[in-house]
């Protein structure tokens, strides 16, 4: 095979894969998780089932798959970007807006993915892990600067703290997402940033006036 058929190949599996993409967003943001099927993926995008499930081998690992290819490269943009220096609180912020605006923009879709997400088994938490890893990575990283710059307590737990640090913004998340709360990205971002000062007077080193 030649290059110019390889790249023929190789587009066309690209023009599929955005079809597939495209109707699985439409699907999950109209009907949910548990009304969307594979088939109907598949009849939406014009393509077979099986074609469908050489993208995502369940529906678990296409909405996986949905999530990577959209916010996996906001989390590594954030994480490479991150300043070396800086204000704790400043730089937990930093790593968490942009995906708050990624999930304000599309809200339908993001109920899915948060309510879905952290319950995926096999192949597709096996492939999620890393990107949830590289994230809370980078938060231990953060809390460990603080640390060293006598912002945190020297005894505070720095794989617990990352953790704690993740539940605030996921539970930000969370209340964006709710319809009746009527929440803004900017209102999420400030309530944020509220919580997360409120973590960090609990953790923080407490100096003698």
């Amino acid at each position: 095979m030649n290059l110019f058929n390889m790249s023929l190949r190789e587009r066309a599996k690209s023009e599929k894969w955005e079809r597939i993409r495209a109707a699985a967003k439409r699907l999950f943001a109209e009907r949910g998780y548990e009304g969307t099927t594979v088939r109907a993926i598949a009849e939406a995008a014009g393509v077979a089932t099986g074609t469908v499930l050489v993208y995502g081998e369940t529906k678990d690992a296409l909405l996986h798959e949905l999530w990577r290819a959209e916010a996996m490269p906001l989390v590594e943009r954030a994480v490479t970007s991150l300043p070396g220096e800086g204000a704790f609180v400043d730089r937990c912020m930093h790593l968490f807006s942009p995906l708050l605006t990624h999930y304000a923009s599309q809200p339908e879709l993001a109920r899915v993915v948060v309510k879905e997400l952290p319950w995926l088994t096999g192949a597709a938490e096996e492939l999620h892990r890393p990107a949830l890893a590289r994230l809370v990575g980078s938060l231990a990283s953060v809390v460990s600067d603080a640390k060293s710059r006598g912002e945190l307590r020297a005894e505070v737990d720095g794989e617990r703290a990352a953790e704690l640090v993740f539940g605030v913004y996921y539970a930000a998340v969370m209340r964006m997402l709710v319809p009746m709360a009527g929440s803004t990205v900017a209102t999420a971002r400030t309530r944020l940033r509220r919580d997360l000062e409120m973590l960090f007077g609990g953790l923080g080193s407490r100096r003698s006036s």
